[in-house]
């Protein structure tokens, strides 16, 4: 007779997450843990040293746990060198975490130019708004109208504590995002002009609000934005010179929710 043992004993198969398991084939326990594959794959480009080191470090720290809560990978450059087509096309967001907009060569450039047309996402920090001719280097022009129009002019040195007021509060970036929010000590830009004409104002800061109080004011100051004239989901948060941020709620907020927006997620 064959298979006896069938007949006395009846084999019941498991059913785990919707697959069938036969006994002594496959466990549930090594299919439940093989890694799910990731949602979507970011690329965050960063200086290796600097005087944003700190607030650097503490990003990777930041954007490792966001990436395991949220199931997508994320890998770093620190430098331009290696984009272009083929390497921009594996990823779905472009972070510049703290990355100047110069110095870039005409490849890169053009790489990137054709990664935000195509519909790529991007979240810029801080530092992608240092435009202006720098270390020898000349504007990237390209660059500055994605940005709004905008020449970097100056700083405050000795930084301010500032007041921030959200003025898109339905824009996905701002979900669960008080109407305003206090930035500690921060290194705060000003530019030529606001780039409120050619751009959305997500969020701006009360200048009267510096704490200290500093001249160096420009009036109208959006700090965070997003440019719709381009296909790729981009957007700018202006804060992102010190480690601390990722201790401010309302920060690490808008920083995730732009990820996962850029993502179309």
């Amino acid at each position: 007779m064959l298979f006896p043992k069938l007949r006395r004993r009846c084999v019941r198969p498991l059913l785990v997450s919707s697959l069938l398991i036969l006994p002594g084939l496959i466990s549930a326990d090594s299919l439940i843990a093989q890694p799910a594959r990731p949602r979507f794959k970011a690329i965050a480009i960063a200086e290796a040293g600097g005087i944003h080191k700190p607030f650097v470090d503490a990003a990777k720290l930041w954007l490792g746990k966001l990436a395991a809560a949220e199931n997508f990978s994320v890998d770093y450059i620190q430098d331009t060198n290696r984009i272009d087509d083929r390497f921009l096309s594996q990823y779905q967001v472009f972070i510049q975490l703290n990355y100047p907009p110069y110095g870039w060569t005409p490849r890169d450039e053009a790489a990137f130019v054709k990664y935000i047309d195509a519909g790529g996402g991007w979240v810029g920090l801080h530092h992608a708004t240092l435009l202006g001719e720098f270390d020898g280097f000349p504007m990237w022009t390209w660059f500055s109208q994605f940005m709004g129009g905008i020449r970097f002019t100056q700083y405050v040195a000795k930084f301010a504590t500032a007041k921030v007021y959200v003025e898109d509060p339905q824009h996905p970036a701002m979900k669960g995002v008080p109407d305003s929010f206090v930035v500690d000590d921060e290194e705060w830009y000003t530019y030529d002009k606001s780039p409120r004409p050619n751009v959305h104002v997500l969020a701006r800061v009360d200048e009267s609000t510096y704490t200290p109080d500093t001249p160096i004011k420009m009036g109208d100051h959006p700090v965070i934005w997003t440019n719709l004239q381009h296909q790729g989901r981009n957007i700018y948060i202006f804060m992102g010179h010190h480690p601390e941020l990722f201790q401010n709620p309302a920060f690490t907020t808008i920083f995730r929710n732009s990820i996962l927006w850029a993502a179309h997620q």
